[in-house]
């Protein structure tokens, strides 16, 4: 078995047996709902986004009724996330641009996705895998160490200009399940393959360079 078949194993059968359960991979949400979580998975613990977004999702499941509501009663709902004022400034500008630009749909091409103010590379691609059931991988800076680390390539570079770390996530994407890969990649990293990692408890570790030399002491954390 070659290095990148052994990498999408594992972290396949890592997610079969630790995934985490969040009410997005629960249910079927349209693209809007799928880029309006991922909105506020940014730079905010799932755990703690997934005990108030059900509801704010299913309120505002389109760009239509999100773009009618008062700024102040959206706020108040998203407020306890943290971010309130900052977030409530991006979902409108999303929701105005998505209606203005697309009928109130999210597009179904990559580049426009990308274009849409406030979303980024992770959440355009996030948007397009998990939302269009499209085969993109997705690149955050947790998946990111866990390639970078594995594979021995430099992550210090920007993650849009990293092209030798977008490249290798692209390769490893499986035909199949690629939606449960890039989960279980994402739960790879915020359980396991930390700043700090658990490299005891990884599924990579006999094939990882990172994990060897960090067990036998020859470099720093």
């Amino acid at each position: 078995m070659n290095k990148n078949q052994y990498f999408r194993d594992r972290i396949k059968k890592f997610y079969d047996n630790n995934q985490r359960d969040f009410f997005w991979r629960r249910e079927k949400l349209s693209p809007f709902q799928v880029l309006i979580t991922e909105l506020f998975l940014k730079k905010t613990r799932a755990e703690t986004v997934d005990q108030r977004i059900e509801p704010f999702v299913k309120r505002y499941n389109t760009a239509g009724k999100l773009c009618k509501e008062q700024r102040g009663r959206i706020l108040r709902k998203i407020s306890p996330l943290g971010l309130g004022n900052q977030r409530t400034t991006a979902l409108k500008k999303i929701a105005g641009f998505v209606h203005e630009n697309f009928e109130g749909r999210i597009p179904n091409r990559l580049p426009e996705i990308e274009g849409i103010p406030h979303v980024g590379l992770y959440i355009a691609n996030a948007t397009f895998c998990f939302g269009f059931n499209k085969r993109v991988p997705i690149l955050d800076v947790n998946s990111s160490r866990i390639i970078s680390r594995f594979f021995d390539i430099d992550a210090r570079k920007d993650l849009r200009d990293n092209k030798a770390l977008q490249l290798k996530a692209g390769e490893l994407l499986p035909r199949k399940s690629f939606k449960e890969y890039n989960w279980g990649l994402l739960d790879l990293g915020a359980l396991v393959c930390k700043t700090r990692p658990l490299c005891g408890k990884c599924p990579l570790r006999k094939g990882c360079g990172y994990c060897s030399r960090y067990h036998h002491g020859k470099e720093a954390l």
